[in-house]
């Protein structure tokens, strides 16, 4: 079609640690689930936990 637009769909995980409340977006990789352990957190070595894994719609 002449007027189709392709979609490209980038997913997200967004990680936030329960010691100093701070947000952490990243690339959503295979195996992340919500509301579980993740990694360590950058800034206070508290343990994160996955808060939101979302999508966003790029249009070429």
């Amino acid at each position: 079609m002449i007027f189709s637009k392709e979609e490209i769909v980038l997913a997200y995980t967004v990680e936030k640690c329960p010691k100093c409340e701070k947000l952490n977006k990243r690339d959503f990789t295979d195996g992340d689930i919500l509301f579980t352990s993740s990694s360590k957190c950058s800034f206070c070595d508290g343990i994160t936990v996955i808060e939101k894994i979302y999508g966003e719609i790029l249009q070429k």
